[in-house]
């Protein structure tokens, strides 16, 4: 893009193509997490209590997806900072 872009303001025009990309990625790992956080707090609750004390690597499932829920999200950043270069 070159300052000829936009003859107006002289300013190079945005490439909306790449914005579209990473609007898309953005919402598509938000709606990820949104989802795994959702069932998370949706499996603590007294109508899923036979599922959360299922034992899964040694601790009940409902502590260990409690406690997966920060890791999911670090690892959900990095592979927006990776696909988003």
């Amino acid at each position: 893009m070159t300052v000829a872009d936009n003859p107006v303001t002289g300013e190079a025009m945005p490439d909306l193509s790449l914005m579209r990309k990473r609007g898309i990625l953005s919402f598509s790992i938000f709606t990820l997490f949104f989802v795994f956080y959702i069932g998370a707090a949706v499996l603590q609750t007294p109508a899923f209590k036979e599922w959360a004390s299922v034992p899964c690597l040694g601790m009940p499932l409902g502590l260990l997806v409690s406690l997966a829920i920060f890791p999911v999200s670090w690892a959900l950043i990095i592979v927006y900072f990776i696909r988003s270069r």
